[in-house]
């Protein structure tokens, strides 16, 4: 009964979860997976503050249809979770036009790798392509960045971006945000000018798009110092052979391919072992 009080107290009501409020969806799944597990022990019982909050919610929440709706989401980067990002995101999938709303799996992988091993962004500058709600970014200015330029093209990803840049005073002052058109190599090699790491998570899905990309790269790309990481979920390997294939025609892109699929990444999510991950790194040769 003792836990059962704490984690109302030290979670579902805690001033951070009030004022970051989750999706009433996602407390209402982590309060029936805390149910299940408690009524699974021998002589349980059950809080009654507990059960009464758990049922007014699953009356009001869908929990089987699609998610929708914008909610918060706090990633914690250490298990005392004395650092954190916190997000506002869309819950579907598709929402305004557009994929970039919504934190993807690559993304949650990138900056995964970027919390387990900060020494690769500590003090570099950072520019993130397609950069969506900002997560990867985001973690790379919380564990050591200098700067982190954050970009999208969709209007609505820019302003979403802003607002969360804002949510997150602790690293904004490191956070720019600016929108990119891989389209306009002059401003791709004018923003990369000063930068030492470029990443990008889930921009490699889109074969009409991946030349654009690739020659956005290779004009970013123009010192020996300068890394560029990106993590892409296969859920076409064509596509992603030709983005390898369009790296190497380059002629100057060097470039090596990580399976992330059955890594074990922790500091923020767990891999779905269904997702077939990979992680580039891109240099000059």
């Amino acid at each position: 009964m003792r836990i059962q009080g704490e984690v109302m107290k030290t979670i579902i009501f805690h001033e951070h979860t009030i004022q970051y409020n989750p999706s009433n969806r996602y407390v209402a799944l982590f309060l029936k997976t805390f149910i299940d597990k408690i009524e699974r022990a021998l002589d349980y019982n059950l809080d009654d503050e507990l059960v009464e909050f758990y049922v007014g919610l699953a009356a009001s929440t869908n929990t089987s249809g699609p998610a929708h709706g914008m909610c918060f989401k706090t990633y914690a980067l250490d298990k005392e979770q004395y650092t954190r990002v916190v997000l506002k995101e869309e819950q579907a999938m598709i929402s305004q036009g557009t994929t970039g709303l919504i934190t993807w799996e690559a993304g949650l992988r990138l900056a995964d790798f970027f919390a387990e091993h900060p020494d690769i962004i500590r003090g570099k500058r950072v520019l993130e392509l397609g950069a969506g709600c900002g997560l990867a970014g985001f973690v790379c200015a919380a564990m050591g960045a200098t700067c982190v330029v954050s970009t999208d093209y969709s209007d609505a990803v820019l302003k979403l971006l802003e607002s969360n840049r804002q949510t997150n005073p602790e690293i904004s002052g490191k956070l720019q945000i600016a929108k990119l058109d891989w389209d306009d190599l002059e401003e791709c090699s004018n923003l990369s000018k000063p930068i030492d790491v470029i990443i990008g998570a889930d921009i490699t899905y889109d074969p009409t798009i991946v030349p654009i990309l690739v020659a956005a790269i290779k004009e970013m790309v123009v010192s020996s110092q300068q890394v560029v990481y990106i993590t892409a979920t296969i859920r076409n390997i064509e596509t992603f052979d030709l983005f390898l294939q369009l790296v190497d025609e380059t002629g100057v892109l060097g470039r090596s391919v990580m399976d992330l699929t059955q890594t074990m990444m922790t500091a923020l999510c767990h891999p779905n072992p269904s997702a077939d991950m990979r992680l580039v790194l891109i240099t000059l040769k």
